[in-house]
């Protein structure tokens, strides 16, 4: 029997990132298991002469988990053991595992739609019935309880699902439509004389706090059609709705859940007028970062000029402060642009906010000690030129940081005085912090040998000094434990700004590239992430694509840090053009 793969485990955070963890010895075969999320359905009642439980076995992407062994064992409602009476399964056909008198349980695995259903040969009253599953190399294990119901009279089977599945919900619209379809099963034939009628039943909507969030009656399809009101809902981020049937005299109790993702999208705004500054020192810019759900938590605001970035700033209970750094000749007004990056795939961006801002240009006196300054500095270094030049890599510690440039990459920051060698820093690409311990190396073509001809690292303060002579054929390459690693041709000496991208970043930019370059249905509004080209692609059973999406929901997500050899992997088991083509 062929088994579906899971969808990958939902993260209750969205950036956990792990601080420490034991390092993979080189040259040692990489195995990554990802293993996704289980999820157990059931309902149990009384009959006059014994007792029936149905239920089934579903992954997160709402695929049935097929041949689960369950464990089954009865409780009371202060967790005492109670012992169960023999049973069988439903339809009599398959016989469920021997019942263990010192263990109170049955065994019984879910059959190829995930389903199950023993009836016992004696009634219980007041008892709570504990189903576990085990899970393994695929899914996490999960338990449920689920009372046992009292009825007089046996009770139809019945089944709820979500039609169409609800996987994304837009915040910022006031309602979303969601329909549950219910189907009862009707191998019981008919309960006095008359069909089971399936119209005017209740099926309540919950979400996953278990608030109720809406209610609506079935229809004569028994469809039930929700006009969910997204305000009663939490704010942006991975949650549950779960619809409920709670049964009647003639119908069992029945449950469906399914995972979404709440998004929102982000805004930008100004709480004052920016207030004139030197460009070159630096003018600070406040922005208010919000979405219709009130502040917003993670992220960076990035300031540009023409497009290049010169400023960026971390986001914390919806606020920012940019200095944004440039060059400006004169005094007046510059126009910038600022964007919102998001930390997580829920916080979409909104549109960029042009600003101009009013830069202050130096007074008399002013270009008067600047140039009396000038003159000093040039005469300091016509008089002292015999001096021991100061080191670059102390120089560079006293000097403003540049401003983050989003995406990985070398910048020349400007001449050495020794043109011998290579002087910087390398930072992260996003929010500035300094990288420490990346290793850069200049490497030139070579029949023999590795081709390196110089090596540093950089120190706690991402500082670098290098030293080697120039060659136009050279290549200069850098990594660091937890980014991505980026090679370039080697400048000529100067002094460099090098940018990199962490690894989470850069798997979950290749997971959106494939997905926008496969389009319909993986790219989806309004942007894709992990779990939607999962979802899609289970929905297709695209099974490569949706394990692929998994591993990358994992690695960007997850507690597990993502060195390169997992990086390459992600990046080779990228599915090829045509794997994830829907069938006609």
């Amino acid at each position: 029997m062929t088994r579906r793969w899971p969808g990958a485990i939902l993260a209750t955070t969205a950036l956990v990132t792990a601080l420490s963890a034991h390092a993979q010895t080189r040259g040692a075969p990489l195995r990554i298991h990802v293993r996704g999320s289980a999820q157990i359905d059931a309902v149990a009642w009384t009959e006059p002469d014994g007792f029936v439980v149905r239920g089934s076995v579903v992954d997160d992407a709402r695929s049935a988990v097929a041949e689960a062994p369950l464990a089954i064992e009865g409780i009371t409602r202060s967790g005492a053991p109670v012992d169960l009476p023999p049973a069988e399964a439903c339809d009599g056909a398959d016989r469920v595992g021997e019942h263990r008198a010192s263990q109170g349980g049955y065994e019984i695995a879910t059959d190829e739609r995930g389903g199950f259903c023993l009836r016992g040969r004696a009634p219980l009253a007041d008892a709570t019935l504990r189903i576990r599953f085990a899970g393994g190399k695929l899914y996490e294990p999960v338990e449920v309880k689920i009372p046992i119901e009292t009825h007089a009279a046996p009770l139809a089977p019945v089944t709820l699902r979500f039609d169409p599945p609800v996987d994304a919900i837009d915040l910022d619209r006031p309602t979303v439509n969601v329909t549950v379809a219910l189907r009862i099963d009707r191998s019981g034939a008919l309960l006095g004389g008359a069909p089971f009628e399936r119209e005017r039943l209740a099926i309540v909507l919950e979400d996953e706090r278990g608030a109720k969030v809406a209610e609506a009656l079935t229809g004569g399809d028994g469809r039930s059609r929700f006009e969910l009101a997204t305000e009663g809902l939490d704010g942006a981020g991975q949650g549950v709705l779960r619809a409920r049937f709670d049964g009647n005299d003639q119908l069992a109790k029945a449950s469906v859940s399914q995972g979404v993702v709440r998004y929102a999208q982000v805004t930008l705004a100004l709480p004052h007028p920016v207030e004139p500054a030197r460009a070159e020192d630096g003018v600070p810019i406040d922005v208010d970062v919000r979405s219709s759900r009130g502040p917003v938590e993670g992220g960076v605001v990035e300031a540009l000029r023409a497009g290049e970035p010169v400023g960026a700033a971390p986001v914390s209970s919806g606020k920012a402060r940019v200095i944004a750094a440039f060059t400006a000749e004169r005094e007046g007004t510059v126009p910038i642009s600022l964007r919102y990056v998001p930390a997580a795939p829920w916080w979409i961006p909104g549109a960029e906010l042009a600003i101009d801002v009013p830069v202050a240009g130096p007074g008399v006196w002013r270009q008067i000690a600047l140039g009396a300054t000038v003159l000093a500095i040039a005469g300091w270094v016509l008089g002292g030129w015999r001096r021991a030049p100061k080191r670059a890599v102390e120089r560079a510690s006293d000097e403003k940081p540049p401003a983050p440039p989003g995406r990985a990459g070398v910048r020349i920051m400007g001449p050495l005085e020794d043109a011998t060698g290579w002087r910087g820093a390398v930072s992260d690409a996003h929010d500035g912090a300094p990288i420490a311990q990346a290793e850069l190396t200049i490497v030139v073509p070579s029949f023999e040998g590795s081709g390196v001809v110089a090596r540093a690292l950089t120190d706690d303060a991402g500082e670098f000094a290098i030293e080697a002579p120039y060659r136009s054929d050279a290549k200069l390459v850098v990594r660091a434990p937890t980014h991505s690693s980026y090679e370039q041709a080697l400048p000529a000496p100067s002094k460099l700004g090098i940018a990199l991208v962490t690894r989470r970043r850069a798997v979950l930019d290749r997971l959106v590239r494939w997905a926008r370059r496969q389009g319909a249905p993986f790219e989806g509004p309004p942007e894709p992430t992990p779990g939607h080209v999962r979802r899609a692609a289970s929905r297709a059973q695209q099974h490569e694509v949706e394990l692929w999406a998994s591993r990358i929901e994992h690695a960007a997500f997850g507690p597990d840090p993502v060195d390169e050899r997992v990086e390459q992997d992600l990046g080779a088991s990228e599915p090829k053009p045509g794997i994830s083509q829907l069938a006609p």
